[in-house]
């Protein structure tokens, strides 16, 4: 113990104080001081993913623990907590068997937990893995794998347990993401669902249709909302990062694999900036097995020129709908463009003012196959609204027969709640906006 180096850090200027904004708990606990060498009463504070004391923190998903009843002849006995790794320890002592608990089930959350293999089996899938586990066959993870080799360097080490914190910060349900490892991967288990990012669904030949797709971006745009009201960043937005659950019949989309790092000169105007290649990407895909990793702008503004010819017809392009569609991907692409203005972009307006008039016609005409979610220009023009008129319909994100061995064929479904009102909250539970966890 008296060789020990601690474990706590500054957490001015860190991630951690920018997102630790509520704990979990707070004790008052015995922790050991490593300069005076000796127990101190203190108040400590848990929040997602660290132990705060004061000024300085304590990153849980970088430690292991223990706990130990160590007995004296002169009381009961003492529960001991240690956190540690391979820089140092920290010993805390319980009050009693209560206080302990409570900060136990926190421990076994966010610290690191062994014996993965003993636990879980990982099942290889064309979606994102799922961890079932041994003993409970219902229990099951999407589970995010990373190679120990792949983080030796203390930058990469930084940013994925970076993602962790942000991951449990943004997380949709209370007991997500919780962290394993073996020998050479860690392993991060997340909710339950069946994940497909954007680049396996576009290679396997999904059918990108215009409101799914401003679907999609929308909910980007409103993630992205979430990580700019706690001043941090994505620095990973792309194909490969942003995942649509396609066993959920409401859109439900994921974004992972965070690469937020502290004091960098990324910001949100870079995850703006990639969202437009995105759009890009997608936009002129051609079908043919290769997405472009080169953005031409001359070709924009080629094709643009071109739809203001109302006889011009796209036939190239499958997912290339209208000229607002190419104006968004333009502006994103420029420096000057704000996550205020890009959400309340004229595409997103015209989707919405189609689908009020689509609705209108299928009053009329049955037969008419009405889309995913209208949403209200109040809601679009004010990110402070308190209330909005939704109208849920459902769609299966379900890749076509030909590229894809899982699914025979790709399904749409419908169904309508008629002036619906809902609160701002209640969004989430219609069309889910969640961030990895």
């Amino acid at each position: 113990m008296h060789e020990t180096n601690s474990l706590f850090r500054q957490k001015h200027e860190t991630l951690i104080e920018k997102l630790c904004q509520q704990e979990i708990i707070m004790e008052k606990v015995s922790i050991y001081q490593h300069k005076s060498k000796q127990f101190k009463l203190e108040e400590i504070n848990i929040y997602d993913n660290v132990i705060v004391v004061k000024s300085l923190y304590c990153e849980l998903s970088k430690c292991y623990h223990e706990i130990k009843l160590t007995k004296t002849k002169n009381c009961e006995g003492l529960y001991v907590i240690i956190l540690l790794n391979n820089y140092g320890k920290e010993f805390i002592i319980a009050n009693n068997e209560e206080q302990m608990k409570r900060i136990q089930v926190l421990l076994k959350r966010f610290c690191i937990n062994k014996n993965f293999f003993g636990k879980y089996q990982l099942l290889q899938r064309s979606c994102l893995p799922i961890s079932q586990a041994i003993k409970n066959n219902s229990e099951e993870h999407c589970t995010q794998v990373y190679e120990k080799r792949l983080l030796k360097d203390p930058k990469e080490f930084q940013i994925f347990h970076n993602s962790i914190t942000i991951m449990h910060t943004l997380k949709s349900k209370h007991s997500s993401p919780k962290l394993y490892e073996d020998n050479y991967k860690y392993y991060i288990l997340g909710e339950k669902m069946k994940l497909q990012s954007l680049e396996n669904l576009l290679l396997n030949g999904f059918d990108f249709q215009e409101v799914p797709f401003v679907s999609i971006i929308f909910m980007i745009l409103q993630n992205l909302q979430k990580y700019q009201q706690r001043n941090i960043y994505h620095g990973n937005l792309n194909l490969s990062s942003v995942f649509i659950n396609v066993e959920n019949e409401t859109l439900e989309i994921v974004i992972l694999y965070p690469r937020y790092l502290e004091k960098s000169s990324f910001t949100i105007e870079n995850d703006l900036y990639n969202l437009g290649i995105l759009i890009y990407q997608i936009t002129f895909y051609t079908m043919k097995n290769r997405i472009n990793q080169y953005v031409d702008l001359d070709l924009i503004d080629r094709i643009h020129n071109l739809m203001a010819d109302q006889n011009y017809k796209e036939n190239q392009y499958p997912f290339l709908y209208r000229v607002s569609q190419l104006d968004l991907i333009r502006q994103l692409l420029q420096p000057n463009i704000t996550l205020c203005r890009a959400i309340k972009h004229q595409w997103f307006v015209t989707i919405q003012q189609n689908i009020k008039h689509q609705q209108i016609h299928q009053q009329l005409n049955p037969i008419f196959l009405p889309t995913i979610v209208e949403i209200n220009d109040s809601l679009i023009n004010s990110p402070h609204v308190n209330e909005g008129r939704i109208i849920v319909n459902t769609i299966r994100m379900i890749p076509s027969k030909r590229k894809h061995d899982e699914v025979s064929q790709y399904v749409m479904k419908s169904k309508t709640v008629h002036n619906s009102i809902v609160k701002r909250s209640s969004l989430s539970e219609i069309t889910k906006q969640t961030t990895v966890k």
